[in-house]
């Protein structure tokens, strides 16, 4: 069991921030991020799709690839979907999309990283 807490602990919590985000209202206070709505989609997903490949390289008995992906894009919808019962937000397909892409990117690249980091340990 700790094995799987250490595993996926990072993801389950990256979730947890990603949900906390989209539960504060957007009641027009005058603040705002200082970059692209799409790009914060982007990159906060991005962590997320990190954690889900770290959480894969350290589980027993990893799942597949695809699966692991879907779970983000699907985490994604489904954080679009809360946006809608808060108020001053709203769901917005353009943001799951970014939301998808950063998926893609964050899981991709890590993936990308822990096997070259596999490789230079195995030939040393």
């Amino acid at each position: 069991m700790a094995n799987r807490l250490k595993a996926w602990g990072p993801a389950a919590g990256w979730a947890a921030v990603l949900f906390s985000l989209s539960a504060v209202p957007d009641v027009g206070v005058g603040y705002s991020i200082p970059i692209s709505d799409k790009l914060a989609h982007f990159c906060l997903y991005a962590v997320l799709g990190t954690t889900l490949a770290w959480g894969r390289s350290r589980a027993p008995g990893a799942a597949a690839h695809v699966l692991l992906v879907a779970a983000g894009a699907i985490y994604g919808l489904s954080d679009e979907w809360h946006q809608m019962y808060v108020p001053g937000r709203t769901f917005d397909l353009l943001d799951w999309a970014a939301d998808v892409a950063g998926v893609v990117f964050g899981y991709g690249t890590t993936v990308l990283l822990l096997g070259r980091r596999a490789k230079v340990t195995e030939s040393n």
